[in-house]
């Protein structure tokens, strides 16, 4: 996605998940900033232990840096009431066009309204020098606080707002059960309102979703695909919602699993076919999904979901003509498919 900052600076950030792996690019006009994530933990949510392979340009005062690093990640399943996690741990190496050096940071929110955070880095790509820090900040927003000084909804008396909680939904019904979590990673790249970050609100992250505070009136919510969690997707990917004063309007936004499958098509010499249209057609009912092969004959059919599909290429019966995803299937398969010989 791209967009424009108050500077009228242009901004960009791109997102790719494949099983495990999650490909990120963020940049500016004047940085960029890379990231290839292995998750060795739990993907879907992006906790536990991951490997990270990062690579970060600088191109300031007549001057392009880089700088590429390796480094082990680790948080926690935890979090504070904000949605921060308890513990935020890397550690890693770099070296780039100033040296190279030790990489390393961590990050607390275990003390209840205090976050601690700790860097020390012997590279960048401004500096050669080693540096470490130490910050305490505050972690107490005034809206989740239960004392008399509690204002929040004194202030919704002549505004509104928004509760947007998108979840897991892994038993596929539309509505959030018991032990269904709430994804709360990356907000800023999911969650659109109005075609503006959801960051240009002020948004206060909690355990329980997203509070927006926002005046009367109709709002588009859209999810950015970039910001949807490695092999899910949302079952709508937009939303009109109508904000009303005095209380928080609940979006709850299902996520559901995506399955992809990708091969290659071949004739009856076994010759890849291009151009060829490789259609799954549900079997009871819901969506086609359909993939146009390239010159190597390879498609993609992404986005599918649980259920039985008819494989078709070209509007005709393929070779095998039919595949079922199963809760227990992979979220990615390959599958080669063939044009039957016709009678």
């Amino acid at each position: 996605s791209d967009l424009m900052d108050t500077n009228n600076n242009l901004r960009w950030s791109l997102r790719s998940n494949l099983g495990s792996l999650r490909l990120s690019h963020r940049g500016n006009e004047i940085t960029t900033n890379s990231e290839l994530i292995y998750y060795l933990s739990d993907s879907s949510a992006s906790k536990g232990h991951s490997l990270l392979l990062g690579y970060e340009t600088r191109d300031s005062n007549n001057r392009d840096d880089h700088l590429a690093r390796l480094a082990w990640r680790y948080r926690s399943p935890q979090q504070s009431s904000d949605g921060r996690y308890l513990w935020d741990l890397d550690f890693g190496y770099g070296f780039g066009s100033r040296g190279n050096g030790l990489i390393a940071s961590a990050s607390s929110a275990v003390i209840p309204g205090l976050v601690l955070r700790l860097r020390y880095q012997e590279i960048s790509t401004t500096s050669d020098g080693s540096t470490f820090r130490i910050e305490v900040s505050p972690n107490i927003n005034v809206q989740s606080g239960i004392s008399a000084a509690d204002t929040r909804f004194d202030r919704l008396r002549s505004r509104g707002g928004l509760l947007i909680q998108p979840f897991f939904d892994n038993n596929g019904n539309g509505k959030r059960d018991k032990g269904e979590e709430i994804y709360l990673e990356e907000p800023d790249l999911l969650l659109l309102l109005n075609n503006k970050s959801i960051t240009s609100f002020r948004p206060d992250i909690r355990n329980n979703g997203i509070f927006v505070k926002l005046d009367p009136d109709t709002y588009r919510l859209d999810l950015d695909p970039a910001g949807y969690p490695i092999d899910w997707k949302p079952e709508e990917s937009a939303y009109a919602v109508e904000v009303v004063p005095g209380s928080y309007t609940p979006v709850t936004v299902p996520m559901v699993l995506s399955y992809t499958f990708a091969g290659v098509v071949t004739d009856a010499g076994g010759e890849a076919v291009e151009g060829a249209k490789v259609e799954a057609v549900p079997v009871d009912s819901g969506k086609s999904i359909f993939s146009i092969t390239n010159g190597a004959g390879v498609f993609y059919l992404e986005g599918l979901q649980q259920g039985k599909y008819n494989l078709l290429i070209n509007g005709e019966s393929a070779q095998p003509n039919q595949i079922e995803i199963k809760p227990d299937s992979e979220p990615f398969q390959e599958l080669n498919l063939s044009i039957l010989l016709s009678p």
